[in-house]
């Protein structure tokens, strides 16, 4: 390597073949080298101007730069769905340019991004972000023809997968799609399967059976599938596979290997932590209804009570599912052993568990889980204005309860909401009860036992 030329001699003396392989491999190990080299790939119009892509990737250095900073003496740094105005007129400026040189900035904005999470560790505003790989992704369509032109693209595009900035936002959502855009042939397909098998994207096994899907692979997309499902995404995928195939019988045995999979995970939570927090339910189970919505139609009501309650035990106790899985079970005769099971379920939820017993006239199980939660205001404002018509004292005594405790918080704001429920104090002697005077002794002992507190006596006049 010493020798002059020596270099040059060895490049002359391989065949054209050799160079082609060495080139794309060069190309694929380096992101750098593959952008530097197709920009002296089919040169340009002489309209191009390389001094003005130059400058505007300069423009971008500098202002992540300044929002570097910034960003130093933050103590809270900004959140994902903040916008940086400076990055829209040279955005602008970019799309006017050449594809090619397109690809160049807009590749150029989101490597900076990326050095911005990895250096700085700083969740900044991922929108532009994400629009900005979708337009590189659409400037690579427009240049890149041949599956052998897009692969260094999707190269890179596929790397970026596991960068730092793809744990953040939408971002991964963004290099997915933008995958998927270049992907416009078998080609395209198989070298994306290729190359996500070499990743630790965490989500390649939804990519690569996706692929397999577009492809009509379906033998290997079964593959994949199969082996890998673990979340209710998952399931329903394969389920829908399933439902699109007319495969009635394995649609339902999907469904159903996914809510026992929800179930056992939920159960495995409760055991982690030995108990869930009150409220502790989770967000609503899109595979839990739709197999309850199957039952449902096929009119299989002892499967569609068997569902329903694990949607309750998933998802939490509602007074709506509460009411639908009684006129299931009363119709089966099941009743008396399904209702306290349910009832066990909903004491996770004091909030739905109010309803219930107020919807069943329970009043006295209401009155005592109002009592157990005495700071719970929503809860005793339920259970209160429930159980007014029934029994007003009690309905009374709660709200004297929290006018109490509003007032010795001692502040204006709680002076209102103190005064607010004395209101409801009011209603019920003057509608229900019919007693204006005890309602009067009851607001001017209150106004007298605080005499000096103006706040208070100005928020209380009007009552």
């Amino acid at each position: 390597m010493d020798k002059p030329g020596f270099l040059e001699q060895a490049l002359t003396a391989m065949s054209h073949q050799e160079l082609l392989e060495l080139v794309l491999k060069l190309a694929s190990d380096r992101a750098d080298f593959c952008h530097a080299l197709l920009s002296r790939i089919n040169p340009p119009s002489p309209s191009i101007n390389y001094e003005e892509v130059l400058l505007i990737q300069q423009e971008i250095t500098e202002i992540f730069a300044t929002l570097k900073e910034a960003s130093d003496g933050l103590e809270n740094h900004p959140d994902e769905d903040e916008i940086y105005p400076e990055l829209d007129p040279i955005l602008g400026a970019a799309k006017n340019l050449h594809p090619r040189d397109n690809i160049q900035v807009f590749w150029h904005l989101v490597t900076c991004c990326n050095q911005m999470f990895e250096e700085e560790e700083l969740a900044i505003g991922t929108q532009q972000l994400e629009s900005v790989i979708g337009l590189y992704a659409e400037a690579v369509a427009k240049l890149a023809q041949s599956s052998l032109e897009k692969q260094p693209y999707l190269d890179s595009l596929i790397d970026a997968l596991t960068w730092e900035m793809s744990g953040y936002g939408d971002v991964s959502d963004a290099i997915e799609n933008a995958i998927a855009t270049l992907a416009t042939t078998a080609e395209d397909c198989q070298y994306i399967i290729a190359q996500l098998q070499k990743t630790e994207y965490a989500r390649r096994a939804e990519l690569i059976a996706s692929f397999y899907l577009t492809l009509g692979d379906e033998a290997n997309y079964l593959r994949v599938r199969e082996s890998h499902l673990q979340t209710e995404e998952q399931y329903l995928e394969l389920a829908k596979y399933w439902q699109r195939k007319g495969e009635k019988k394995k649609y339902v045995a999907t469904l159903e290997a996914g809510a026992s999979h929800l179930l056992n995970n939920r159960r495995a939570q409760e055991c982690t932590f030995d108990f869930l927090p009150l409220g502790s339910a989770v967000k609503s189970s899109e595979l839990l209804h739709t197999l309850a919505d199957y039952y449902e139609l096929k009119h299989d009501r002892e499967n569609l009570c068997r569902i329903l309650m694990a949607v309750a035990e998933y998802s939490g106790v509602t007074l709506e599912l509460y009411q639908k899985i009684k006129t299931v079970s009363v119709s089966l005769g099941t009743w008396p052993v399904v209702e306290p099971k349910l009832l066990d379920m909903a004491q996770r939820n004091p909030e739905p568990l109010a309803q219930i017993y107020l919807h069943e006239a329970d009043w006295q199980a209401a009155l005592e889980l109002a009592h157990r939660q005495p700071h719970a205001e929503r809860l005793q404002v339920l259970v209160a204005e429930g159980i007014k018509e029934y029994h007003p004292q009690e309905s009374v005594k709660i709200y004297e309860q929290l006018v109490r405790h509003y007032i010795d918080l001692k502040s204006r704001d709680y002076y209102r909401t103190a005064a607010r429920h004395a209101d409801a104090i009011k209603s019920i002697y003057l509608d229900i009860l019919k007693e204006p005077d005890i309602w009067r002794q009851y607001i001017d002992s209150l106004r007298q036992r605080y005499p000096r507190h103006q706040a208070l006596q100005d928020e209380f006049r009007r009552l």
